[in-house]
């Protein structure tokens, strides 16, 4: 684990063994993003992993609007130490219903409980109550209850999966990213010389927060194989000793011609150029601001947003029972220069016809 402290509440860190899981996390995504991981280990083998973990990849599937994401238990273990095996043993040390708990938006839905969750993992009226309060994000009923009798299973073969993908190959590889890393490191130095921490990994990530903290240490790490350009992590406000994590790709961006062309058609819409004017002009706004504002109907608002947040041109974050949406200020940029240069339009701004 490489860790370096670059100021007061600002930690810099790579680890390769987080790396496995985030190739594990990626694998689970059906590498929408990126193909790192078939490229690194090759298609059969990475098809081997599908059937040997079968249980892991469709109750995923089965509850990712739910669950997106097993890492936020990074809040609580990351450090100068970091392990696969002590962040799973850390997982597995607490409480079930409490790991349910962490895993999972259950709050967002009717204030589910802890307690509720305890009852449910053997209670059948239980389990059929938290359902139908997820029903409508998560269909499936066998999905959610394997996700939650099941979680020690969905847990292990999570671990085992990251286990799998820890090997040389992938060692090789990081190494081979050493430039990168560091050039990551550097933007990061540069940034925090000039903005607080909060500042730096918003312009690292290319949007305006709407959770803002306070936060007392601030992480940065670079990744390979995160299965998104960013994420970041953070306890609720008011939370004692509240932290941020930011990951962030070092991955050289990739634009196919289609993936432009899908962009700007949907920006082509008019509704959603507007929304993208508000957005760029109030910062993050929840969807209700958007029906308010524009005067749309909240399916509508639903929609549009789906469209954008597909193509990368937005950003979504949850804030209690609300989604808060901002400009993907990283991707309008990708997409302007991928105009410029696609058109040949480079040395040409001062020219007239």
């Amino acid at each position: 684990m490489r860790w370096e402290s670059l100021k007061d509440n600002c930690i810099f860190a790579f680890s390769p063994e987080l790396e496995a899981i985030l190739g594990a996390f990626s694998l689970l995504c059906s590498e929408t993003v990126h193909h790192v991981c078939t490229d690194l280990f090759g298609s059969p083998r990475i098809a081997a992993w599908r059937r040997q973990y079968r249980f892991l990849f469709e109750t995923y599937a089965a509850v990712q609007a739910l669950a997106p994401s097993p890492l936020e238990f990074l809040l609580d273990d990351l450090s100068a130490d970091f392990t696969l095996a002590g962040l799973s043993a850390y997982i597995f040390s607490l409480p079930p219903e409490q790991r349910l708990f962490r895993q999972a938006e259950w709050r967002w839905f009717g204030g589910t409980t802890q307690e509720e969750l305890r009852l449910a993992l053997t209670d059948d009226a239980a389990l059929d109550t938290l359902f139908g309060r997820v029903e409508e994000r998560c269909p499936s009923f066998l999905g959610v209850s394997s996700f939650v009798r099941q979680n020690d299973r969905y847990l292990s073969e999570f671990f085992a999966l990251a286990a799998e993908l820890d090997t040389p190959i992938l060692r090789d590889a990081l190494r081979e990213q050493e430039q990168a890393v560091e050039a990551f490191r550097a933007q990061v130095v540069e940034n925090l010389s000039s903005a607080e921490p909060l500042e730096c990994a918003q312009k690292l990530m290319g949007k305006t927060f709407r959770n803002r903290g306070p936060y007392e240490t601030f992480y940065f790490l670079p990744s390979l194989l995160l299965p998104f350009a960013s994420m970041r992590f953070f306890y609720d406000n008011g939370t004692p000793h509240n932290k941020q994590i930011l990951l962030c790709s070092i991955r050289e961006p990739e634009r196919a011609q289609e993936d432009t062309i899908a962009a700007l058609k949907a920006m082509a819409d008019e509704t959603r150029y507007q929304i993208m004017m508000l957005l760029a002009r109030s910062g993050p706004v929840s969807g209700q601001d958007i029906v308010r504002a524009l005067k749309l109907a909240p399916s509508t608002v639903s929609h549009h947003m789906a469209e954008l947040r597909d193509r990368g041109l937005v950003t979504e974050e949850q804030v209690k029972t609300a989604k808060y949406y901002g400009v993907s200020r990283k991707t309008v940029w990708a997409l302007l220069e991928a105009v410029e240069r696609d058109l040949k339009l480079d040395g040409s701004k001062d020219e007239k016809p």
